[in-house]
Formats: structure tokens, C-alpha cells, sequence
């Protein structure tokens, strides 16, 4: 998966170009005037079948990103807990965990749903709560 934040494809031939957000990035350089634009590598583009089947297409739509998450959970046992976080920090990492449920790191619509599907199996009367919540066509960069 490449980088959304960074990347941009300017390829007017691709049937696709107005629902990608590379498109729609590489239209943002342009409007600042940027040097050198980019494109995904037509080769990679060939061998996927075709623009239809570009491999680095990422619907450009906005996605709901969590910010922040609460830790502490009254409804559950300390073990159920403990074994929750250490799941979340086993699949994410120790320091992308902390970076996440501080608010530093957003967590992505995809995250969100394992964050859910994990406490449906081991808490299925609590839900997770995230602090808040934002709008976004691709993740934004980290805070702090």
C-alpha cells in the first residue's frame, strides 16, 4: 500500500482518474504550481489488467477516522482487559497503540473495525469508544 499523504498519479488517459484520490492529489500540485508531478508505473498498471485494474486506485471518498480511544473500561474484568490490550498491541504495536489511543495517530475506518470485531469476541456487552471522530479523504499525518 503506498502512501496516500505523499503520492499523486497524473495520468489523464486512466477512464478511473475522477474517482481516485492520486488523481486528486496530483490535481492539488498542480494547483501549487509543484515542479514534477508522478504517476504509477504504467508497467505495474499492464501487468494488473489495466487501469480498471490499477493497483494503487483508492476511491476517492471520505473516510471516518477515529481520534483517540479510551483505555479503561468499567464494565470489564481486569483480565478481560489486560488480555484486550494485549491483543490491540500485539496486531498494532506497542508504540502505535499508545500513539493511537492518545489522539496522535488517527485510527483508520479498517483499524476501527478490528478494534470492534475484537471486543465483540472477547467483551461482547462493551463497545469500544473512540473520542472523537473526523472526515478525511486520506489519513493524516500524525500528530506530535
Amino acid at each position: 500500500m503506498i502512501s496516500m499523504e505523499q503520492n499523486s498519479c497524473y495520468a489523464p488517459q486512466c477512464p478511473r482518474r475522477e474517482q481516485c484520490t492520486l488523481w486528486h492529489m496530483a490535481q492539488q500540485e498542480i494547483d501549487r504550481d509543484a515542479m514534477l508531478l508522478s504517476l504509477v508505473n504504467p508497467r505495474l498498471i499492464e501487468r494488473a489488467g489495466g487501469y480498471e485494474h490499477c493497483p494503487a486506485f483508492y476511491e476517492h471518498k471520505l473516510r471516518r477516522y477515529a481520534r483517540g480511544m479510551r483505555w479503561r473500561y468499567g464494565a470489564l474484568t481486569g483480565d478481560t482487559q489486560d488480555a484486550i490490550h494485549e491483543r490491540l498491541e500485539r496486531h498494532f504495536g506497542r508504540s502505535l497503540m499508545a500513539r493511537m489511543r492518545r489522539g496522535d495517530e488517527v485510527i483508520s475506518p479498517d483499524d476501527q473495525a478490528y478494534i470492534r470485531e475484537l471486543f465483540a469476541e472477547m467483551a461482547p456487552e462493551v463497545e469500544p469508544e473512540f473520542l472523537a471522530y473526523e472526515e478525511h479523504y486520506v489519513k493524516p499525518p500524525r500528530r506530535g
